[in-house]
């Protein structure tokens, strides 16, 4: 007796899983999330053909699986699919209790042909977008050089705005606008590589150089003290900030960061140099 009540509650916790994963999959099919939506028919389908005995959840259950089947039979964006793979000429799921296996063999060949199927998409799209990419900076670079600085920069603000998310992308376009002479540009496009890499070391140095030689000295003042915040003190660093302050003639703090650097580095020549110089006078 205690065996049957068993296996009753076992056989009616196998249906309300099975449920629970039809529901699942149906709830993400409805969401346009196929893998997701074929994951849960699987694992519906998989305890369907290892349940020996359901009860009278049995019919309710095959019934469940019918309308499943049939709906994602339906899906524009399956059957789109399966027609751009050649595959037409009826439902791709029909239901029959036992031949459970043979939908979890076909949605998992479903699934692994989709993936790869998008996989290649994605590549071709990587390799447009990067033919693109490589065309406005050659068409930027091109016009900047003839001197037609309005459209390279068209050109290159639109490399920046369609593929500023890529590594170096935006400091490269400053360093274009730096080497042409267009200096505010530069220093726009350095900032924002900042921005968006605060660990771009190179751009630190390229917005320092445009505010520097647009002569901007508190901007790249501003910049030389968060770079030392942002990536320490470092004797090449105090002696360029020496090196700037003695531009600037502030000569006093220039003595200060060229004593900061021989601190760290007694052999640096240079930051000893400026202090005798300044010194002298």
């Amino acid at each position: 007796m205690a065996v049957r009540k068993v296996d009753h509650q076992r056989m009616l916790a196998d249906a309300r899983t099975i449920r629970e994963n039809i529901s699942r999959a149906r709830g993400y099919l409805r969401r346009d999330d196929l893998y997701r939506c074929i994951e849960a028919a699987n694992d519906a389908l998989v305890l369907k053909g290892t349940s020996s005995a359901l009860g009278m959840g049995r019919s309710e259950v095959d019934l469940l699986f019918v309308e499943m089947c049939d709906e994602f039979s339906r899906y524009p964006r399956v059957v789109a699919f399966l027609e751009s793979i050649g595959v037409s000429g009826g439902p791709f799921l029909r239901y029959k209790a036992g031949d459970e296996t043979l939908l979890i063999k076909k949605l998992t060949a479903f699934r692994i042909k989709m993936e790869d199927v998008e996989e290649h998409q994605s590549a071709r799209e990587e390799k447009r977008r990067a033919a693109q990419r490589d065309e406005w900076l050659a068409l930027g670079r091109e016009h900047l050089a003839q001197k037609s600085f309005p459209k390279g920069k068209v050109y290159l603000r639109r490399v920046v705005e369609s593929y500023g998310e890529e590594p170096g992308i935006v400091r490269e376009v400053g360093s274009l606008f730096f080497e042409a002479g267009l200096l505010p540009e530069a220093a726009e496009m350095f900032m924002l590589a900042i921005k968006t890499t605060p660990s771009d070391e190179q751009a630190w140095r390229g917005a320092i150089e445009a505010w520097d030689a647009l002569g901007e000295f508190k901007q790249a003042e501003a910049l030389y003290l968060d770079a030392v915040r942002t990536f320490g003190g470092h004797p090449m660093t105090f002696l360029n900030i020496a090196k700037f302050y003695l531009k600037w003639n502030r000569k006093d703090d220039a003595y200060a960061y060229a004593q900061r650097a021989l601190d760290l580095d007694g052999s640096l020549t240079e930051a000893q140099e400026i202090q005798d110089r300044i010194e002298r006078r």
